[in-house]
């Protein structure tokens, strides 16, 4: 937990951007038209949404079904098939992320278009967000602030909930599971839907005693010694409600109600001691979507989240305590069949209250205001987007951001491309930590760039893109004169590399199949230091793999389905002058179940077999992985 400090207000002058944008797209020739397929999107008649802008030139990975019931900690869905880099402590404890060398407080993650990073440390734990089957999960790779504000840098993860199963009726579902080291879990959800409204409840409660065996190599002899003090449980609640009130209007709303203890285990050179976390989060959202003719609609969305986490350590616990408001509202509109127009608003209030700030009982507060406006044209070869984007901070320069990005025919396939600039503001921790923050820090700031090719024919896809990222005033915490650490404007890093992503579908037989496989090249490297230790300049990022790469294997037959998972991550830097190293891993991953359909009802039994080759692994160093581990699950749906 780390530092705030205190926003004052510093607003430049408003200016619409549309006239501009308008002007450019008309002024772009337009040679036949094809209607664009991903931009305007009918839902029940009257929903409509945006997917293109933000999308274009991209590169995108978006999750594929796999044979699991229940829901999955986002943590182990993201490591299991995919390049970005996933950093858990131990099962179940915090577990965080980075993409493309960038960092966890500069990859975000949305939960139905609600940033989730906390605004005192700019960090989101994985661990803690569900994945449920049905669910819409991607990442997409590359800098976004123009579409997402502060902290997109090397890309972000987008969770979308789909709770409504079916259109008509109710439907329910409850799941059991059980498995290793204690781990049992009970989710259920039920729902009914009209051809007007839609209400789902669900909910899941799960807990593990986490206390597996390993070797501790880090001790003299290299004992087998158990992991303890590694309890864990969570409960997580979810509301969703959707009213169609006519034609031109529509009304949904979420809500996510989350409670969870975890104790924090030792690593393999500490001495056990009682440490644990507590978190309590809540999430809503209140959407109003109204169509202002056939072309164009207006979407209107008002947030509220809180969330409080509780640590204990030395006999002595710390509290933090972040609650945040936002209002929104999009206006997007079809000019024509080749041009797409969207703009809006976002005001948003921070508060928060940790213990270690300057003063432990005063709610520090910053305001933020963004006007945003973008614009596709289609033409018969491809599209193009522009996107700009001008913030406003208490006490905080935000800096004018853009993104340009599209894709044309190119050969037998498609080239793809963006840049854009990118920003990063730093986070309540970095600015009231008692007598460490420091109000002077800047922004972070820099440029990304992607350039790819995708190719699709029958049953193959492809995509192969190159990359870079330059970020500079990186903030980090070092070591000042005195030896204390505090914040600073440390350096600029240059993240640049390939990523590769081939698919295969096929069938033989009563099978059908998939063979997938993903691997990414990242250097990711100190151009500059402007404060600390030089030695680090030209040195790799630390726990940032060079090579990581991922091989899945899905198969079906009737209503029986399986899939191999296998992932490799290549060794890592652990100090900054790149003078130690932990080795790199492999792990895989055995997914099977089988459906029981029994009229209107379906009844399931899954296994799941966890680092099935029992491979001892660090992520983390002095952090140990579970060996092999098995779940079993059931499941009953209506």
């Amino acid at each position: 937990m780390r530092k705030f400090a205190r926003y004052k207000a510093s607003c430049g002058p408003l200016a619409s951007p549309f006239f501009f944008l308008t002007l450019f797209f008309q002024l772009l020739p337009a040679p036949r038209v094809s209607a664009q397929s991903d931009s305007l999107l009918a839902l029940r008649e009257v929903e409509i949404r945006s997917a293109g802008i933000a999308d274009n030139g991209y590169s995108i990975w978006k999750l594929d079904s796999l044979p699991v019931l229940g829901n999955v900690p986002l943590s182990e869905r993201l490591l299991w098939e995919n390049a970005a880099d996933v950093r858990p402590n131990a099962p179940g404890t915090l577990a965080t992320l980075s993409i493309r060398g960038a960092g966890s407080r500069r990859t975000p993650v949305f939960w139905n278009g609600l940033p989730l990073q906390s605004p005192m440390n700019g960090v989101i734990d994985l661990a803690l967000i569900p994945a449920w089957v049905g669910d819409e999960l991607s990442v997409q790779y590359g800098g976004q602030s123009a579409a997402q504000s502060s902290g997109s840098l090397g890309g972000s993860i987008r969770l979308i909930s789909r709770p409504f199963q079916q259109q008509t009726g109710m439907f329910g579902e409850l799941s059991q599971a059980w498995g290793s080291w204690g781990q049992r879990e009970t989710s259920v959800q039920a729902g009914w839907a009209n051809a007007r409204y839609n209400a789902c409840l669900r909910s899941a409660w799960q807990q593990a005693d986490n206390n597996f065996p390993f070797q501790n190599t880090a001790q003299l002899g290299a004992p087998k010694v158990r992991q303890v003090n590694n309890f864990g449980k969570t409960w997580n609640l979810e509301q969703h409600n959707q009213l169609i009130v006519n034609t031109k209007n529509n009304v949904k709303s979420g809500l996510w109600l989350q409670r969870a203890f975890r104790e924090i285990p030792p690593t393999m050179t500490q001495t056990p001691e009682e440490t644990w976390q507590r978190d309590r989060n809540l999430r809503a959202f209140l959407t109003w979507e109204h169509r202002l003719r056939s072309s164009s609609v207006l979407q209107t969305q008002v947030a509220w989240l809180d969330e409080g986490l509780y640590f204990f350590l030395h006999e002595k616990t710390d509290s933090s305590r972040a609650k945040t408001f936002r209002i929104s509202s999009d206006w997007m509109r079809q000019h024509n069949k080749r041009l797409l127009l969207k703009g809006g608003l976002l005001a948003q209030r921070q508060w928060a209250r940790v213990g270690d700030y300057v003063d432990s009982t005063h709610w520090y507060t910053q305001t933020r205001a963004a006007l945003y406006a973008s614009g596709e044209r289609m033409f018969s070869s491809g599209r193009i987007s522009i996107m700009l984007r001008q913030e406003w901070a208490e006490a905080q320069g935000a800096p004018f951001t853009w993104s340009v990005g599209g894709q044309f025919h190119a050969g037998p396939g498609l080239l793809h491309f963006h840049l854009a600039r990118n920003f990063n503001l730093p986070v309540f921790n970095d600015l009231y930590w008692a007598d460490y923050g420091r109000a002077d820090l800047k922004p972070e700031k820099g440029y990304s760039g992607d350039l790819g090719w995708k190719f699709s024919k029958s049953a193959f896809s492809a995509d192969v893109t190159v990359f870079q990222l330059l970020m500079d005033d990186w903030i980090e915490w070092a070591p000042g004169p005195d030896g204390i650490f505090v914040p600073f404007n440390l350096k600029k890093v240059w993240s640049r590399g390939i990523s590769l992503n081939g698919a295969w579908r096929g069938s033989y037989g009563p099978w059908k199949g998939t063979l997938s496989g993903n691997y990414q090249y990242a250097k990711a490297s100190n151009q500059a230091v402007y404060a600390g230790e030089p030695a680090i300049l030209h040195h790799q990022l630390i726990y940032t793999p060079n090579h990581s790469a991922g091989l899945s294997i899905k198969a079906e037959r009737h209503h029986f389905s399986v899939a191999y998972l296998h992932q490799f991550t290549g060794s890592r830097f652990v100090t900054s002058d790149n003078l130690q190293t932990i080795k790199g891993f492999q792990t895989g991953n055995l997914l099977c179940n089988y459906h029981f359909p029994i009229k209107t009802t379906r009844f399931s039994l899954g296994l799941r077999i966890s680092n099935i080759w029992n491979t001892p692994y660090q992520v983390l160093q002095y952090r140990p992985m579970p060996g092999r581990g098995w779940r079993l699950e059931g499941n009953l749906a209506f």
